[in-house]
């Protein structure tokens, strides 16, 4: 029996709270009409649902809106597993001899549907320098790694994650799919994509691929340097690029 098909004996009330908890990855705010919905349940089972994972942490409600969202129980699972993950502790000293050579902060990056997540940092050790972002996400197409790891996904699966309109961080934000097509298809010629911008004002980033052979847990994903506008100047793109590539070509997992 295949993980899709389901669990041979399931526990009805169980799967509906952690398709809630799920939920939580899609939306910032779910209401009990909307939990009743989504799940195909009365108002009043969806609230007893809800109650449950509130009074575990794992949802919060909005006093004002009566809007459930996501709860500080969540989030430590999330962090915890973060800690743990395999992909983390096997690419960390690469982040590590990353920032050793170009002084700046490397961020490992891996991707969630449409959101690029943060998954690990180290720090440059610059008193100006970006700071880590780990356990946090952006919009893909906005962040120099996402745009690595959408640029490595078939035209099917980019149909999925970018539809007609997407959402902008700053002024720099493309927020036409087809713009953004345009870009990945640079992107995946050159093997490297940067953010100029795009996600944080006065913040500039490039990325490279490390294909999932190399990652160390079967899942592709992206080291990205990041910096302020005065030292990750346009004409530093390459040539950091250039070190990212080869620091992954030549990285071994234990």
């Amino acid at each position: 029996m295949s993980t899709a098909d389901g669990p041979a004996y399931p526990i009805e009330s169980v799967d509906r709270a952690l398709s809630l908890i799920l939920a939580f990855e899609k939306a910032d705010n779910i209401t009990v009409t909307e939990a009743g919905k989504f799940l195909g349940v009365s108002r009043s089972t969806a609230y007893r649902l809800l109650s449950v994972l509130q009074h575990r942490e794992f949802a919060i409600q909005d006093p004002r809106t009566k809007a459930f969202r996501a709860g500080p129980a969540l989030l430590r699972a999330g962090l915890a597993a973060v800690q743990r993950s395999d992909i983390r502790a096997t690419l960390h000293p690469l982040l590590e001899a990353v920032v050793a050579e170009v002084q700046e902060t490397a961020h490992l990056v891996v991707l969630q549907r449409e959101e690029a997540f943060y998954l690990d940092c180290v720090e440059s050790s610059r008193v100006v320098r970006a700071t880590a972002r780990v356990g946090t996400s952006l919009p893909a197409h906005v962040s120099a790694g996402g745009k690595v790891l959408l640029a490595n996904l078939s035209p099917a699966r980019l149909d999925e994650l970018l539809p007609g309109k997407l959402p902008a961080v700053t002024k720099k934000s493309k927020t036409s799919a087809a713009s953004v097509r345009r870009e990945l298809a640079t992107v995946a010629k050159a093997g490297w994509a940067v953010n100029d911008g795009e996600s944080e004002v006065g913040l500039r980033a490039v990325a490279v691929l490390v294909p999932s052979e190399r990652s160390g847990a079967g899942v592709d994903a992206a080291i990205t340097v990041a910096g302020p506008l005065d030292r990750l100047e346009p004409s530093r793109f390459e040539p950091i690029a250039r070190i990212l590539l080869d620091k992954v070509e030549h990285f071994s997992p234990n």
